[in-house]
């Protein structure tokens, strides 16, 4: 909806600043980071933005889908697939990358947010597209690994990477015992016996 509202006004001979739209975005990160999802209002981001509420409005419909977007695109900065030459090593990039943006970085409220979701019914639809979109980039990773030989085309892929994601995000938001580098490398070596990985065969 905000796409299209921001078309509509290009249409009228304004085109969309980007560079608006990544203050804003940036903003309502930091915001959730501080205060949560129940405490993130528009005009406060606003405020911290620089911007009038209406500004945002018309890029995004309501606070849902202005936080929805900037935890879209945290997810995909966070997500990049080292192609390092090994399933191991890319999956390891991969883990890692997710402790490190999810206990101590710019990530660290979306724990937060499962606990609000209660309350809060539309935080759902956030922590889906950090799932969803983390699941594409291991996706990507086991498209590699099938290429070098690695895997099995008909391997399952989606019980793979549950069982990769699974403990770590249990850490990360039920029990949350550390998530060090040993602990990372027990996991996935688990899975790579478990699927039985072969070396590579294929550059």
């Amino acid at each position: 909806m905000g796409v299209g509202q921001g078309t509509s006004a290009s249409g009228r001979g304004r085109p969309r600043d980007r560079t608006l739209d990544h203050r804003i975005l940036e903003q309502v990160l930091l915001l959730l980071s501080s205060r949560g999802y129940a405490g993130l209002t528009l005009d406060d981001l606003a405020a911290a933005s620089g911007v009038a509420k209406t500004t945002i409005l018309r890029r995004w419909p309501s606070k849902a889908a202005v936080a929805a977007a900037g935890v879209e695109r945290l997810a995909l900065q966070s997500v990049d697939v080292p192609d390092s030459g090994t399933l191991r090593g890319d999956l390891y990039v991969l883990l890692r990358g997710a402790a490190e943006t999810f206990v101590r970085g710019r990530g660290a409220f979306v724990p937060r947010l499962l606990r609000e979701a209660g309350h809060h019914p539309e935080i759902t639809d956030l922590l889906f597209t950090v799932i969803h979109t983390r699941r594409q980039a291991y996706r990507r990773a086991l498209a590699l690994a099938i290429a070098r030989g690695e895997l099995a085309p008909s391997v399952d892929q989606d019980l793979l990477i549950d069982l990769l994601m699974g403990p770590i995000w249990t850490r990360l938001l039920i029990t949350r015992d550390p998530i060090t580098p040993a602990y990372v490398s027990s996991v996935i070596e688990a899975v790579l016996t478990a699927f039985e990985v072969k070396p590579a065969t294929a550059a």
